[in-house]
């Protein structure tokens, strides 16, 4: 009779119910022989038949009620272990309860005692040994196709644990755990279920190197970018890719499994804090209301479509230029939430007319605007271009929000609108201006928001050095002290969400990027991160590129900052110097400019009407070199 055959028996439920019975019996009878060591008197017989008509019925009910039955002993755990363990414990003071009220004469009442200790772990044992006897079938039978992954978790704490127990209760996910690392000395030489704490993290080279292993996990989700860029390091080295579980913000529910370990990303790398966000606040403006997104197919409109349609819009509606992207988001959206009401158009917010009857159609009730032109050396070179989409598309979005009464119309800013020193930053401080002075005669609350770079978003740094990586470098950064904001797509987009959630007519929020990041850094931590070491891949400074700056900020030193009530989102006082009749002079002396295609007009009226335009307060380069006023 083959294994297989033999866990079949095991696997019946009637033998199940025989062996738990069978065992409680023995349990009872052996308690007897132990309490009077085997020499059991005569007497003892009659009573033995007592004790078991009283006590079997009473254990088949608990049996019963704990669902012991239906347990399966292959894959037996602490939670089966703690039913059973109930099971037998109320079994036994119900029984000694009955005892008290209708004696057995001659009773031993350490039988009692003896028998739950001896029924519990027989109970126990057969169920310990079928789940032994199946693991070690299951392991056999998966390694005979292939070799397991040798991993090393660093991490010994409750989500190391964890993610142990059930890489070893799943062996399909083929991964042999060699051992732990840990800070923590009062755990280095100690087991965590058989497998061994071997070291400190700083050991990781040299333990990888002699245990041979294969794929290293990081199991902390509390990790410090600091410590998750010391493990990095360390392991593109030695050429062994990392893994990692998501921080405790992305860990939602809370529950840490194998199924959300991933690659570690750029953002695990960088300084920033939890952002929570206030979704009560978030759904009660867009629950239920026809929401309008321009640029859905871009980084930030089509994240900002994801995030509304969790909020269970009325319906939503997909605006923008570039087939295959809205197609792409269109497709997505149905797949993750097939109730939700949608359409989509192929419209350029340039076109006035075609906006506008969209909007007649739809009739939004919240505008997202985040259609925009957004690359700076590209713009220099079209400043026609990024003023008729940036600015006049703006004031098309704007005209039919406010003319179909939506709500509110949230436009998106970037931190290159202060001390602007570009075309594109310069259409985007104009576009704030809009906003603040278009509110006043508008039903429409006007409300923009500015922010600085997001990971991971089209034409980004990080797309640049991939391509870069893929034909083996050299990865290039035009100023070795060139520095920016950075946050990810979902974080930007949430606290864009929230400040529209707290906005009234004209206001004009920042957001708060955390601490600027070194282009140059980002690219070191990109090389390790794609398995490659500093000596591998050569970071090449190539010079900056017109109308760069080597620094942002997020607003400028006559702005008058507010705290708002979420702590990551700031409001900018009225900041536009200018009245709304002045304003509509120098659009009108922009479109004439641009109509002309006159680039020389386009950065006179910039600089008339933006006093800050290409005028930093806080430093100026020459030849390469900060000097600082």
């Amino acid at each position: 009779m083959n294994f297989r055959r033999i866990l079949n028996i095991y696997k019946s439920f009637w033998f199940h119910v025989f062996l738990d019975i069978s065992s409680y019996i023995l349990g009872v009878i052996l308690a007897f022989f132990i309490r009077f060591e085997f020499s059991l008197p005569p007497q003892y017989f009659n009573i033995i038949p007592l004790v078991l008509l009283r006590e079997i019925p009473i254990f088949i009910i608990f049996y019963y009620i704990f669902k012991i039955h239906a347990s399966l002993w292959e894959y037996f755990s602490l939670e089966a272990l703690k039913d059973l363990t109930l099971a037998v414990t109320l079994e036994k003071i119900t029984f000694y309860i009955s005892y008290l009220v209708f004696p057995i004469t001659g009773f031993p009442r350490s039988i009692v005692i003896i028998s739950y200790v001896l029924s519990l772990l027989m109970l126990f044992s057969y169920r310990a040994l079928v789940r032994w006897i199946y693991e070690k079938y299951r392991t056999n039978s998966l390694y005979k196709t292939s070799s397991p992954k040798r991993v090393i978790l660093v991490g010994a704490g409750d989500a190391g644990e964890k993610i142990l127990r059930e890489i070893k209760t799943h062996r399909e996910l083929n991964y042999e755990v060699i051992g732990f690392l840990d800070d923590d000395t009062r755990k280095i030489k100690k087991t965590i279920h058989g497998v061994k704490v071997l070291g400190s993290i700083s050991s990781l080279p040299q333990i990888a190197r002699e245990k041979k292993i294969d794929e290293i996990i990081i199991t902390i989700p509390s990790a410090p970018p600091s410590l998750i860029k010391k493990i990095v390091s360390m392991a593109s080295k030695i050429r062994i890719p990392v893994k990692t579980l998501p921080g405790i913000w992305e860990l939602i529910d809370g529950k840490v499994s194998i199924s959300k370990i991933r690659n570690v990303k750029i953002e695990d790398l960088l300084s920033r804090d939890v952002i929570n966000l206030n979704s009560y606040k978030i759904r009660e403006y867009l629950k239920g209301k026809r929401v309008l997104v321009t640029g859905a197919g871009g980084s930030i409109g089509a994240e900002i479509c994801r995030q509304v349609a969790s909020y269970e819009p009325e319906k939503l509606i997909l605006l923008g230029r570039g087939e295959n992207s809205i197609f792409n988001i269109e497709m997505e959206l149905k797949m993750n939430y097939p109730n939700l009401n949608m359409k989509s158009y192929i419209a350029d917010i340039k076109d006035r007319e075609k906006l506008f009857y969209i909007f007649s159609q739809e009739k939004p009730h919240i505008v997202f605007h985040s259609a925009a032109h957004k690359h700076v050396p590209l713009m220099e070179e079209n400043p026609d271009e990024a003023v008729l989409n940036n600015i006049f598309g703006t004031i098309n979005v704007v005209d039919a929000a406010c003319e179909f009464k939506a709500e509110k119309f949230i436009f998106i800013s970037t931190d290159k609108a202060v001390y602007p020193n570009n075309i594109m930053g310069a259409t985007k401080r104009v576009g704030e201006m809009i906003i603040q002075n278009y509110n006043d005669n508008t039903y429409t609350k006007l409300i923009a928001v500015r922010f600085g770079n997001v990971l991971g978003s089209r034409g980004s740094v990080l797309e640049v050095f991939k391509k870069q990586l893929e034909k083996g470098g050299p990865i290039t950064v035009t100023h070795e002290d060139m520095e920016r904001y950075f946050m990810t797509i979902p974080e930007a987009v949430g606290l864009v969400l929230q400040a529209g959630s707290m906005g009234d007519s004209g206001d004009l929020f920042v957001l708060d990027m955390g601490e600027p990041v070194k282009i140059i850094d980002l690219a070191k931590n990109f090389i390790e991160l794609s398995g490659y070491s500093l000596d591998d891949i050569e970071i090449k400074i190539v010079g900056m590129r017109p109308g760069e700056k080597l620094r942002e900020e997020l607003w400028e030193e006559d702005e008058v900052i507010e705290k708002t009530d979420h702590p990551k989102i700031y409001k900018i006082k009225r900041n536009s110097h200018i009245s709304n009749s002045a304003l509509q002079k120098y659009i009108t002396k922009l479109q004439w400019a641009v109509e002309n295609r006159d680039r020389n007009e386009i950065e006179k009226i910039f600089k008339e009407l933006i006093p800050t335009y290409k005028k930093q307060l806080d430093e100026k380069v020459y030849s390469g070199k900060i000097q600082k006023q």
